[in-house]
C-alpha cells in the first residue's frame, strides 16, 4: 500500500530570505523613484528658466526701444521750443524796433507842430512841396497835412500852374498829369485828392513844347474854394 508523500514543510529561515530581498527591492524602486523624479524636476525647472529668460530679453528689448522712442520724441520737442523761442524772439525784436521808430516820429511831428502857425480847426496844410524836371515832363513829390483830425476826410483837388519862359515871353500854363486824370467835374489839369490826416503824394506833369519852367504853384482846392497854396522853384538842368 503506498504512502502519501507531503511537502517538506519551509523552513523560517527560507522566508526570511525573500523578506528581506523584497524589501530591498521595494527600497531600490523607492530610491530610483525619487532620483527619477528629482532628475524631471530639474528638467522642468531648466525649461522654466530658459522660456523665462527668453521673456526677460524680449521686455528688456522692448523697454530699450520704447526708451530711444521717447528720446527721439524729447529732441524733436526741444528743437521746435527752439525755433518758437527764436522766432518769437524776432517778433518782439521787431515789434520793439517799430515802436521806437514810431515813437522818434512822433516826437518829430510833435517838434515840426510847434514851429508851425496854429490854423483853424481841419485847416490844410502844404507841409513840403518839390519839383524837379526830367525832360518833356516834371517830377513832383508834396506832403499834405490837416491840422486836425476830422470825421470826413478831405475831399478836393490838387492843381500845378507853372511859371516860365516860351518864345521868350514869360507865361502861366497849367500843367496836365502825365500819368493820371482828374476827377470828375474837376478842373482841368487837377488831380482828386480825398484823405483824413496825412498825404504823400508823386507823379508827373506834362510840359508843352518849348516851355521852360522856373517856378511851379500847387493849389489845394475843396470844390472851387481854394483852401492852401504853396510854390517850388523848377532847378536849372545843369544845377547839382
Amino acid at each position: 500500500m503506498t504512502q502519501d508523500t507531503k511537502p517538506a514543510p519551509i523552513r523560517p529561515a527560507t522566508t526570511g530570505r525573500y523578506a528581506r530581498a523584497a524589501v530591498a527591492a521595494l527600497a531600490v524602486g523607492l530610491v530610483g523613484g525619487v532620483l527619477a523624479g528629482r532628475l524631471w524636476g530639474r528638467h522642468e525647472a531648466g525649461r522654466d528658466y530658459v522660456h523665462l529668460q527668453a521673456q526677460y530679453q524680449q521686455s528688456v528689448a522692448r523697454g530699450a526701444q520704447d526708451l530711444a522712442a521717447l528720446h527721439a520724441k524729447v529732441d524733436l520737442l526741444q528743437g521746435q521750443l527752439a525755433v518758437e523761442k527764436s522766432t518769437r524772439s524776432g517778433l518782439e525784436s521787431s515789434l520793439l524796433q517799430a515802436q521806437d521808430e514810431l515813437s522818434r516820429a512822433r516826437d518829430r511831428l510833435a517838434f515840426y507842430d510847434q514851429l508851425l502857425p496854429p490854423g483853424p480847426k481841419g485847416s490844410i496844410g502844404i507841409r513840403a512841396f518839390e519839383v524837379r524836371a526830367q525832360g518833356p515832363v516834371l517830377h513832383y513829390r508834396v506832403l499834405l497835412m490837416r491840422n486836425a483830425a476830422s470825421d470826413a476826410p478831405f475831399k478836393g483837388t490838387m492843381q500845378f500852374v507853372a511859371t516860365g519862359l516860351k518864345q521868350g515871353k514869360t507865361v502861366k500854363i497849367t500843367l496836365e498829369p502825365a500819368q493820371a486824370a482828374g476827377g470828375q467835374g474837376a478842373q482841368p489839369g487837377a488831380l482828386a485828392l480825398e484823405f483824413d490826416q496825412f498825404q504823400r503824394s508823386q507823379g508827373l506833369l506834362s510840359l508843352p513844347d518849348g516851355f521852360i519852367p522856373r517856378a511851379v504853384t500847387l493849389d489845394i482846392y475843396e470844390g472851387k474854394t481854394l483852401r492852401a497854396s504853396g510854390s517850388a522853384d523848377v532847378p536849372l538842368a545843369d544845377s547839382p
